[in-house]
């Protein structure tokens, strides 16, 4: 199982179709609006924690997605430039 204090990394380019469309459905928006300043981001912050954590739990559910905490730093980092990750 899963513990809901780990850090999770998300690679964008690496998310299947039916991830993605399951991303989409979940917070209906597309998956773009992550990097769009004027779209909400918590339901897509919480999708993206679903899909991630199920890939290594399948047990991982929706609500325990929505519980995770999230630690920013003072880096700004393009979501969806290199999957998220800073080079």
């Amino acid at each position: 199982m899963s513990d809901i204090n780990d850090i999770f990394s998300v690679d964008l380019t690496d998310l299947t179709i039916a991830e993605v469309c399951e991303i989409e459905d979940r917070t209906g928006l597309p998956l773009d609006a992550l990097g769009q300043a004027d779209k909400p981001k918590g339901r897509m912050l919480q999708a993206l924690a679903y899909i991630v954590k199920r890939r290594e739990d399948p047990e991982f559910t929706w609500e325990m997605a929505g519980e995770l905490k999230i630690t920013t730093t003072a880096d700004k980092v393009d979501p969806i430039e290199d999957g998220g990750s800073k080079t």
